[in-house]
């Protein structure tokens, strides 16, 4: 049965790109504001106060590898009652990795506030998990998903440095689960605009994110499904020999899991586990390249505890003209 505690690491996929928005930046002449967004625009612009063109678009490809902790596994198989095997099973190591798409469209509301809305494909999510209790086995499974979400960055700079803060909430449907997951992300970064090269701007950031996924997941996966150690009868004839060497009162616990994943068929596995990211916080360095004042390209990467990548382009605009609301 310890197979069925991996199927479990596909709910712990939770995808989310957050995009560095340019900070507005203090120190300049004064400014002249033809946009009606952001609000008082025209008057931080009087300031000598530069901002960004109101309205962004951007496309980003993400890549995230991370731990992940599972603290409850309770499972049934076809029709069985839920059973919690959370003393039964140890695990060695779960980890996720997940390729995804997001689209991401901005908005400066306030000179010191972005706020956003974004989809999310994944285009892959794997889960590897490794189980050392009541046997060795290792399972490999991926799942497509779609999600969205929204945000929000708080930023201000001077004198070409900047700082911000940025958090987002999204639900990321994935294939195998019965509800979509939802995660928290919290991302501070400070930064420099180190000015203009050949006519390309070029800005520099480091930070950090913190990242929380909602802890109960629930879902259902085949058999067959979870990769090669699944196959063939070496897993029926270990799953067989732990059965037998429990004592009764264990083996009544478990006899209506065992019985119907030891017979023929494919049996539908069915999971509900508590997990959490094992390392929530990890250390970050980005760039942005500024073709144009409205063309963008930036990236970001992930270390410490979880690894992540993250590419993208960004389109900017004025969008409506007059004065600012």
């Amino acid at each position: 049965m310890a197979f069925r505690a991996r199927c479990l690491a596909l709910a712990l996929v939770a995808t989310s790109s957050s995009a560095f928005a340019q900070a507005p930046d203090a120190g300049h002449e004064a400014i002249e504001w033809d946009y009606m967004f952001p609000i008082w625009g025209d008057k931080v612009a009087e300031r000598g106060i530069k901002l960004p063109l109101p309205f962004g678009l951007g496309l980003n490809y993400a890549f995230v590898d991370q731990p992940i902790e599972i603290s409850r596994v309770a499972v049934g198989v076809n029709d069985s009652e839920m059973v919690d095997l959370s003393n039964l099973i140890e695990f060695d190591d779960v980890n996720s990795k997940v390729h995804a798409l997001n689209l991401r469209a901005d908005l400066w509301l306030l000179p010191f506030l972005n706020v956003y809305a974004m989809g999310n494909y994944a285009i892959q999510a794997e889960t590897q998990v490794s189980i050392a209790q009541p046997f060795s086995f290792d399972v490999t499974a991926t799942q497509p998903g779609v999600g969205a979400g929204f945000g929000g960055t708080l930023a201000g700079g001077a004198w070409g440095f900047f700082g911000t803060v940025d958090i987002n909430w999204t639900w990321n449907k994935m294939e195998k689960l019965d509800d979509p997951v939802g995660t928290r992300l919290i991302t501070p970064r400070v930064g420099k605009n180190l000015g203009k090269l050949g006519g390309i701007e070029f800005i520099v950031w480091g930070g950090a994110m913190q990242q929380q996924i909602e802890s109960k997941t629930q879902g259902q996966i085949h058999l067959n499904e979870l990769g090669s150690d699944a196959e063939g009868g070496k897993f029926q004839d270990d799953l067989v020999n732990w059965y037998e060497g429990l004592p009764p009162s264990r083996q009544a616990l478990v006899r209506g899991l065992v019985g119907r994943l030891d017979g023929d068929g494919d049996p539908v596995i069915r999971y509900d586990l508590h997990k959490a990211v094992k390392h929530p916080w990890n250390l970050l360095v980005g760039t942005e390249i500024g073709l144009t004042e409205a063309w963008r390209l930036r990236g970001e990467f992930g270390f410490i505890n979880r690894t992540q990548l993250i590419l993208g382009i960004n389109y900017r605009f004025g969008g409506f003209t007059g004065a600012s609301l």
